[in-house]
């Protein structure tokens, strides 16, 4: 890393997707630093590579279709070098992403609970009891009413609002040092995102951790700038 206090370092990052006739470069030589505790804002237009840029972080982009060139440095690790079982430890207990549609990502068969306890078993190695309880303090400090309701409900049974509240949590739940949101209010409506993002001001000054927000959004930024 340069310095102790920088805990993201992307290094003239390159990602090129192979999986068409011929390859397409999305994003090229891309530098970011992010300090510990720090909340950047990543702005742009659709289509300008911010969500390729981010999902890098976490090898989300399929291996096999993409090319990855550069460095991405997190903590004391470069994630383009990490395997496959270091990165699945790497996901959720050091680094997260909130995506931007809730239904698209959460199981609409199982409960929001559930999900999220899940998330805890996988990452945390802790017993079905155990994982169930943290999931519901996870949603408690999300502020979802009625938590303990909630957490035996589908997602079609919430509100957008309330189904962003669980992604966060789902990708709190693990206590990430890195928080990565790609648009999480763009579904919401104005007086709704004004809460998501003072619930995620809050989260992250309550925990310390470092947080990469995306957007094409300016007034969002402004909203999110009020609340830091």
């Amino acid at each position: 890393m340069s310095d102790d206090k920088t805990f993201v370092d992307i290094r003239d990052l390159t990602v090129t997707f192979t999986g068409g006739r011929k390859p397409v470069r999305a994003v090229s030589g891309v530098n970011l630093k992010v300090k510990r505790g720090e909340v950047v804002a990543l702005i742009g237009e659709s289509g300008s590579g911010k969500s390729v840029t981010l999902r890098s972080i976490l090898r989300l982009h399929n291996p096999s279709r993409s090319k990855l060139e550069g460095q991405i440095l997190v903590g004391d690790q470069d994630v383009v070098q990490l395997s496959n079982s270091d990165l699945s430890d790497f996901r959720g207990k050091v680094a997260s992403m909130i995506f931007q549609e809730p239904m698209t990502c959460l199981n609409p068969v199982i409960t929001v609970g559930q999900q999220i306890a899940e998330s805890v078993r996988l990452h945390l190695g802790l017993d079905q009891s155990s994982a169930n309880a943290r999931a519901l303090r996870a949603l408690e400090q999300v502020e979802i009413p009625a938590a303990q309701q909630r957490f035996h409900e589908y997602p079609h049974q919430l509100s957008g609002g309330m189904r962003q509240r669980v992604m966060i949590a789902m990708a709190m739940v693990c206590e990430p040092r890195l928080l990565i949101a790609d648009e999480p209010t763009t579904a919401l409506d104005v007086t709704i995102q004004a809460q998501i993002l003072n619930l995620m001001s809050r989260l992250q000054k309550d925990t310390g951790m470092a947080m990469l927000f995306i957007t094409h959004n300016l007034g969002v930024v402004e909203i999110g700038r009020a609340h830091v």
